[in-house]
């Protein structure tokens, strides 16, 4: 990803949600993608900072395995990608 933003002359803060292959993999402020290795073929797709949240993915998105870890990783979990009642 961090090879793909340098060509495109794209810094990584500029960018809003990104997907890759249709799954969550950065948002502005949490960007754990920048080591993750693009394949052939894959579909990456960059949302604008003011760009609103797709409402189709507000609920349970897919995403990448290192937003995964980010997420879980927070200690203030603030930022939620699912709710549960507790």
């Amino acid at each position: 990803m961090a090879d793909l933003l340098a060509h495109l002359k794209m810094p990584t803060e500029e960018r809003g949600i990104t997907f890759i292959n249709g799954r969550l993999s950065a948002m502005p402020g949490l960007q754990p993608d920048l080591g993750h290795i693009l394949q052939d073929g894959d579909r990456v797709g960059f949302f604008d900072l003011k760009s609103m949240w797709p409402f189709q993915y507000r609920h349970g998105a897919m995403m990448i395995d290192e937003l995964e870890r980010a997420l879980r990783a927070q200690k203030d979990r603030v930022l939620r990608h699912t709710y549960h009642k507790e």
